[in-house]
């Protein structure tokens, strides 16, 4: 495998936990339990952790 195609799985797998995370995060608040709001700002963090690496895969293009 060459680098790009490893930066291209590390940046679709951002994606995917970030995407996971959110709906973590909505299944927590819809049960009322008291740390969905900890959740939620880890997975702002995940999506844009993944769109950093989105952005230097597209400036390297």
């Amino acid at each position: 495998m060459d680098k790009k195609n490893l930066e291209q799985l590390e940046f679709l797998t951002s994606v995917i936990t970030a995407v996971l995370l959110l709906v973590i995060t909505y299944l927590q608040y819809q049960k009322n339990r008291p740390f969905w709001w900890l959740i939620l700002i880890v997975s702002i963090f995940m999506g844009a952790n993944a769109y950093m690496k989105y952005k230097k895969i597209e400036l390297k293009k």
